[in-house]
């Protein structure tokens, strides 16, 4: 969990060009029983065409050039949220990138 939040947060700042990075996180419970985090920063953004596909291990947007990394980032943290029993996804937002993840309340049994 602490790798999920560090990912997320960190693209927060990573892709953050000309201003401060502003990054705002919180969950809240659900009446099914899970719980939503988000994630939200006003970095460059994501356009919607992309918002599946950047979960994926490998894919860029961006050159290395433009910003340094691997491309795992947010597949690592795709696949932290779904060994947990949940799921993510991302809403672009007209600044930045609004990311979403479910858990369960409870850990499932094995």
């Amino acid at each position: 969990m602490i790798q999920l939040l560090q990912n997320l947060i960190g693209n927060g700042i990573k892709y953050c060009r000309d201003h401060p990075p502003d990054i705002h996180v919180s969950a809240a419970p659900t009446r099914a029983g899970r719980w939503v985090f988000s994630v939200r920063d006003n970095g460059i953004g994501i356009a919607p065409e992309h918002a599946e596909q950047v979960f994926q291990p490998f894919r860029r947007l961006h050159r290395e050039e433009e910003f340094p990394g691997t491309g795992l980032g947010l597949a690592t943290c795709a696949k932290i949220v779904r060994r947990h029993g949940g799921r993510i996804w991302c809403e672009p937002q007209p600044q930045g990138t609004l990311f979403r993840f479910t858990l369960p309340a409870a850990p499932e049994p094995p």
